[in-house]
C-alpha cells in the first residue's frame, strides 16, 4: 500500500515538473492566428504557448464555451485550416468520423504552438449537430422545422424559414423602441418572446444582423434566462408544483389527469397551442398544495376534478 502512495506521488512530482518545465524552458515565440468566420477575415499575433479559446476571447472573437475550457460541453468547435497539431483524446467524444476528417477541433484544447489558420463555423450548425448525435441534454433541443406553428412566412427551402415582411416590422419597431438602451440585446429578445410566445430561430438571425453581434452571442443570452423559451409554447401555460408539500398531497395525480385531458405529456404543448404543460420545484405557496398556476394566476387545493374543470374553464375563455 505504501509503494503504491509512493509511487502515485512520484508521478504526480514528474507530471508537475514537466508542466513548470514546459512553461519555463519551451517558448514557441510570436504566431500568427487567421481567423474565418462569417465570411469576414481576420488575423493577428500573440504569444506561442497558450490555448486558442482564451485567445480568441481576448481578441474580441466570440465562440460559445459553456464549460469554461474543460473539455466538457463541445461547444467551441473549430476548423483548423493549418496547425493546431492532431486531435487529442479529450476531444474524441465530441468529434463525429466526418467531422474529425473535416479537421474540426475543440478550441479549448487546441495550444498555440506556430501559426494558425481557423474557420469558425456557424453556432447553430454546431448545436444541430450536437442535437443530432444527442451529446447534450434533450431537454435543450431547439425544433427548427415547425413552419406551421410560426406566424413566419415559408419560403418552401429546406434550408430554413425566413422572416415575412410582417415580422420584419415587428422586429424593427422593437429595436426602434430601445435602440438608445444599453446592452439592448435582452430587452429585445424580452419584446420578442412578448410577440411570439417563444424565440423564434429566423428572429434570433435576424436580431443578430440588426444589432452587429455574432449569433453564438444572442444564442447564449437566449437560453441562459428561463424566461424565454426556444419553442412555441401555449396561450396557457399551466405550471405544477413537483415540491415536497405538493408531491406528498398527490401532485403527481394532478398531472397525470392534466397529461390525460390535454392529450400531452409534461413539457409538451397541445397541437392547437392553446396549453402547454410544464412543472416547477416549488411555487412558495406550501399552504395550498397541490397547487399549480395558469399563467400568473394561482390554483391551490387541486384535485382531479378541479384540475379537470380548471381546463374546460379555459378552453371556454377561447371560444368567448
Amino acid at each position: 500500500m505504501i509503494s503504491i502512495l509512493i509511487m502515485n506521488l512520484v508521478l504526480v512530482v514528474i507530471a508537475i515538473l514537466l508542466v513548470v518545465a514546459e512553461k519555463m524552458l519551451v517558448t514557441y515565440g510570436e504566431c500568427k492566428i487567421t481567423v474565418n468566420q462569417e465570411n469576414e477575415k481576420k488575423e493577428f499575433k500573440v504569444q506561442g504557448g497558450g490555448y486558442l479559446l482564451p485567445i480568441l476571447t481576448e481578441n474580441k472573437i466570440n465562440i460559445s464555451s459553456s464549460c469554461g475550457g474543460k473539455a466538457s460541453c463541445g461547444y467551441c468547435k473549430v476548423r483548423v485550416l493549418s496547425g493546431g497539431g492532431q486531435i487529442l483524446p479529450t476531444e474524441e467524444g465530441f468529434m463525429s468520423r466526418e467531422e474529425k476528417i473535416a479537421g474540426m477541433r475543440l478550441a479549448c484544447q487546441v495550444k498555440v504552438k506556430n501559426d494558425l489558420e481557423i474557420y469558425i463555423p456557424d453556432y447553430i450548425e454546431i448545436v444541430k449537430t450536437i442535437v443530432k448525435k444527442r451529446t447534450y441534454d434533450p431537454k435543450l433541443r431547439w425544433k427548427f422545422q415547425i413552419a406551421e406553428q410560426l406566424s413566419c412566412g415559408c419560403d418552401g427551402n429546406e434550408a430554413g424559414i425566413k422572416l415575412n415582411e410582417k415580422d420584419r416590422t415587428r422586429i424593427a419597431a422593437i429595436k426602434e423602441e430601445i435602440r438608445d438602451l444599453e446592452g439592448a440585446v435582452v430587452t429585445v429578445l424580452q419584446k420578442v418572446n412578448e410577440t411570439y410566445s417563444y424565440l423564434p430561430e429566423p428572429v434570433l438571425k435576424y436580431i443578430s444582423g440588426e444589432l452587429k453581434l455574432p449569433l453564438s452571442m444572442v444564442y447564449r443570452i437566449a437560453t441562459f434566462y428561463n424566461a424565454f423559451s426556444l419553442e412555441p409554447i401555449g396561450k396557457y401555460v399551466i405550471t405544477v408544483c413537483t415540491g415536497t408539500a405538493c408531491h406528498v398531497k398527490g401532485a403527481e395525480k394532478v398531472i397525470s389527469t392534466l397529461e390525460n385531458e390535454l392529450g400531452i405529456k409534461r413539457e409538451h404543448t397541445t397541437e392547437d397551442m392553446l396549453f402547454t404543460l410544464k412543472t416547477v420545484r416549488c411555487l412558495g405557496c406550501c399552504g395550498l398544495a397541490p397547487v399549480l398556476k395558469v399563467g400568473e394566476e394561482i390554483h391551490g387545493m387541486m384535485d382531479n376534478k378541479k384540475a379537470i374543470d380548471l381546463v374546460k374553464m379555459y378552453k371556454e375563455k377561447k371560444e368567448a
